[in-house]
């Protein structure tokens, strides 16, 4: 069977009841073995070998944003390599050049992640900041009503964090570009869940996480440039990634970034990380396959708010939707309480804050048999109430 095989190779779902993948993914194991692979060679070989450095890091880097183009139905140079969602949407968000009194619009719903840069943008630089109400079903209505010819920038999150429903990205988009705005997307909560196509959703910035939905390690992620945006965002850090081929710089101030979204990478990278990646993206495109990965992440979600809503004192929160996140409260319980007392049972979810309540993350490798591990671990909880 396809999902006993795909638990095989990740260990830490065989002994836990993972159900947190919205905070971080389980790694799979020949990712793990990639990570410890390049650590040994640079061990033994050390770190620096010029055709390894002038050949083989430029080939491997080019084929790993491809991955990632592949995934957001996006091209590989509107791809910049980041290390976290939070770093795409400071590119996004500092990149552009802005003149006081601009409107900048986010929602009441988004991650520190994706509000707390504009908040310091719109400080920095005398913007209109408009933070907006979509509930927890994600209507658009009040951001599309907040929308103004002084509005430059929408900061949304395709995948609300606090409770699993998705934005309708197009009918935003399209909003907001009629008046002259752009739009950049958190899609930590969406990327490896649910199925993206930037160029449908007609988004302009797409921030994303390695380290959630995709199972890989921890300070990796993308950023997707569209094309028509490439050259109006300004790198806001430079260094020697930023650069074209040298030589690309003078004294007296000049210098040409390099062509596509790798003008927006600046700085060295953690080499065993990136091949961990790799190897955790490819195997979910080439041998597990992202429209398996979607249905079957799709499938044990809904039978896991089946099993919730039978579970006596719980409360669902988040409406129907095709992610992977699902919010509910129970009765006579704290979430973080509850949360901790979890994990001491094996069974790993999460509570969220403001207002308080439980977050289970359903990926595409787990089973029924994590649900009731779950529900029975509720249910013993509220016996000591």
């Amino acid at each position: 069977m396809k999902l006993t095989s795909i638990r095989q190779e990740l260990p830490a779902v065989q002994r836990l009841a993972y159900l947190n993948t919205g905070s971080i993914g389980p790694l799979p194991r020949r990712a793990a073995q990639a990570i410890a692979a390049e650590a040994e060679r640079q061990l033994l070989e050390g770190r620096v070998h010029s055709k390894q450095f002038i050949e083989e890091s430029p080939r491997f880097l080019t084929a790993l944003r491809a991955r990632f183009a592949r995934l957001l139905s996006a091209d590989a140079d509107e791809i910049a390599l980041t290390r976290n969602t939070t770093e795409g949407m400071n590119i996004a968000v500092w990149g552009i050049n802005w003149r006081m009194g601009d409107e900048i619009i986010t929602t009441r719903t988004e991650h520190e992640g994706g509000y707390l840069p504009v908040y310091a943008a719109a400080r920095r630089f005398g913007l209109s900041l408009r933070v907006v109400d979509i509930g927890e079903r994600a209507d658009p209505t009040a951001l599309l009503a907040a929308l103004t010819p002084r509005a430059r920038l929408v900061v949304v999150s395709h995948v609300q964090w606090k409770t699993g429903a998705i934005l309708p990205l197009a009918e935003v988009a399209q909003a907001a570009h009629r008046v002259g705005a752009w739009v950049a997307v958190d899609g930590a909560q969406s990327a490896g869940a649910i199925p993206i196509d930037v160029r449908a959703s007609d988004v302009d910035f797409y921030a994303v996480s390695g380290q959630k939905w995709l199972c890989g390690p921890e300070g990796t992620g993308a950023l997707y440039v569209r094309r028509e945006r490439l050259s109006e965002l300004a790198p806001t850090y430079v260094g020697y990634s930023t650069l074209a081929p040298y030589p690309a710089a003078d004294n007296a101030g000049y210098f040409l970034p390099a062509p596509g979204a790798k003008r927006f990478e600046c700085g060295t990278v953690y080499w065993p990380a990136l091949y961990g990646l790799n190897e955790s993206l490819r195997w979910l495109e080439e041998e597990v396959g992202y429209e398996w990965v979607f249905a079957q992440r799709r499938a044990v979600t809904e039978r896991c708010r089946e099993i919730l809503a039978e579970t006596p004192g719980v409360t669902i929160h988040s409406p129907p939707h095709e992610a992977g996140l699902t919010v509910f409260s129970v009765a006579g319980l704290e979430p973080m309480a509850a949360s901790d007392a979890l994990a001491e049972m094996g069974v790993m979810i999460r509570s969220v804050r403001d207002p308080d309540r439980l977050r289970v993350s359903t990926g595409f490798f787990n089973n029924e048999e994590d649900v009731f591990r779950l529900r029975d671990g509720l249910l013993k909880l509220r016996t000591k109430i």
